[in-house]
């Protein structure tokens, strides 16, 4: 079996929402810290709230990389870090940082998911026009 976090970006890649969902324990929290002025930005709760990220991510986005350049694994946490490249639908500007992600693991699914990404060019990005 592959690893939850791996599936979950697995699915999300290949627009396969309900595979991702699987990999999410039912008191998952997955929170994206940044300016509340851009939707992506907050805390979701559980399989429901992963499902409303996702789709605020689809809706925000145009990806067009999301890589993976270091991933590590202690107990129950995984740690990547890796670059995206987004054009950002509303205002038609791209979006490119590294990202770091921190997710813990409970009974073989995803419970905790915290992405860390430069929030300010996003924001910038989001609001240009």
């Amino acid at each position: 079996m592959s690893h939850p976090v791996r599936q979950f970006f697995a699915c999300v890649a290949n627009a396969d929402i309900d595979g991702a969902l699987m990999q999410v324990h039912d008191e998952a929290v997955f929170e994206a810290q940044g300016p509340q002025t851009v939707p992506i930005y907050g805390v979701f709760h559980g399989p429901s709230g992963a499902r409303t990220f996702l789709s605020i991510l689809a809706e925000l986005f145009e990806t067009e990389a999301f890589e993976f350049y270091h991933w590590a694994e202690n107990d129950d946490i995984v740690f990547a870090h890796g670059r995206m490249r987004h054009r950002v639908r509303r205002s038609d500007r791209i979006f490119e940082c590294e990202w770091a992600l921190v997710c813990r693991i409970a009974d073989g699914r995803i419970i905790g998911y915290k992405m860390f990404e430069d929030t300010a060019a996003l924001a910038a990005a989001y609001h240009a026009g």
